[in-house]
């Protein structure tokens, strides 16, 4: 019988998160000639971008720094509700459930 792999979900989740990364670094570069794409707006989206590309890529390689950018990550997400609540809970209390951190370097 086939083991099951406990970390395929968290891993999806970071091909998820930096995929959403590199999603914003395109819509960034798009909007780069739009008037109303002001300073402080560019900036938002290139900090969050590369936060969710940290998080992801750190995740995918299994590092320690990535897992805590990881939980990071997640404990951020709670404050958007609803859908984000719920993530982050179901999320978080997967990793406790499984003891993810063991995995990570």
């Amino acid at each position: 019988m086939d083991q099951v792999d406990i970390l395929k979900p968290i891993r999806i989740f970071g091909y998820f998160i930096a995929g959403l990364g590199f999603v914003g670094l395109i819509v960034h570069f798009a909007a780069l000639g739009d008037p109303r794409y002001t300073l402080d707006f560019e900036i938002l989206v290139l900090v969050v971008s590369f936060l969710h590309i940290f998080a992801g890529v750190g995740v995918i390689l299994k590092t320690r720094w990535g897992f805590y950018a990881f939980k990071i990550f997640l404990y951020s997400l709670y404050f958007m509700l609803p859908i984000g609540t719920y993530v982050a809970i179901k999320t978080l209390k997967y990793i406790r459930t499984h003891k993810i951190e063991r995995f990570f370097k």
